[in-house]
């Protein structure tokens, strides 16, 4: 009797899980363009793009010259009239000045104290602090440009990429397998098959009628910086998982009018049995019935196989 040749896997026990396949676009969890809150020329810029800066990190330095003047004439203007306080204030003095005017000199004291803070702080804001911690990902300004106090003028973009986020739809009958902080795979074929592990942030409570869709946002940590906002990711939402589940690869597996099958070698032949099948993924199945521990399935050379079909295993894969 001829023997059709045919290849094997052993079936083995592991843990399998069943997961929700989506496509999505990586974006940062925070992200700043950076403005000028007063108006002067640029003397000095300290980063490029690509540089990571630290929130409250010095980025640029304006002209601070007529600033400082500024604020040191309200600081005189304060003094003056913080002397004239003091002097009216003692008391050999109280009797040569009214109420009324000396009220009106204390309201003067802070009407001046309040321009000088804002003085202080228009100074302090010639230079550009980092109001996030991330990397700069554009550099608008140049030494010698002039910006204008709050008008949409960016002069650096930064984005924070410690951690990133993906946003997926999920069809409303999912809504009850997701919950917060639940498992997540993501694999971006700009990096290889490399799989990074990542969890559900954010679950929107609101289906949306046109589509009957809800938001869920995926969260991934970055500490290597190896992810980038704009990657595309492949994103498999862990819907559950079974633990030392007896899997049989997909390829043994033949699926017939709605029934799954495997052919087992049992003695030099091959003996086809039906199978109920659990979880699958990764090339994987789990089967709940059918197939027991250590039973070697035939993976190649099954499709035109015959049950009781004498065959010869020409390579066995555990």
């Amino acid at each position: 009797m001829v023997k059709v040749p045919v290849e094997a896997e052993i079936a083995s026990r592991q843990d399998i899980g069943s997961y929700y396949a989506a496509n999505a676009v990586l974006e940062s969890r925070a992200e700043a363009d950076v403005i000028s809150k007063v108006q002067g020329l640029v003397e000095e810029v300290y980063v490029e793009e690509g540089d990571f800066v630290e929130k409250g990190q010095l980025l640029a330095k304006l002209d601070s010259s007529r600033y400082v003047l500024a604020l040191q004439q309200r600081e005189a203007d304060l003094a003056q009239v913080k002397s004239e306080l003091h002097r009216l204030n003692s008391a050999k003095n109280q009797s040569l000045i009214s109420a009324d005017a000396l009220e009106k000199l204390e309201w003067q004291y802070k009407s001046l104290q309040a321009s000088t803070d804002i003085a202080t702080l228009d100074v302090k804001e010639t230079e550009i602090l980092a109001p996030i911690s991330g990397f700069i990902s554009n550099r608008y300004v140049k030494v010698g440009n002039l910006v204008h106090q709050y008008q949409h003028q960016n002069l650096f973009n930064i984005v924070a990429q410690d951690k990133l986020e993906g946003v997926i739809y999920l069809p409303e009958g999912r809504l009850p397998e997701v919950k917060k902080n639940q498992p997540v795979q993501l694999k971006l074929p700009a990096i290889g098959a490399q799989s990074f592990n990542a969890h559900i942030s954010r679950i929107s409570p609101v289906i949306d009628a046109n589509n009957g869709t809800f938001k869920v946002v995926v969260e991934v940590a970055n500490s290597d910086n190896l992810l980038k906002p704009g990657m595309f990711a492949e994103v498999n939402i862990q819907l559950g998982l079974h633990s030392n589940a007896l899997v049989a690869p997909s390829r043994s597996v033949i699926s017939i009018d709605n029934n799954d099958y495997v052919y087992k070698v049992i003695d030099g032949k091959a003996v086809k049995a039906k199978i109920e099948a659990g979880y699958r993924h990764s090339g994987l199945v789990e089967v709940l019935s059918g197939v027991s521990d250590e039973d070697t399935l035939i993976v190649a050379g099954h499709n035109n196989l015959k049950n009781d079909a004498l065959v010869s295993i020409v390579s066995v894969q555990e």
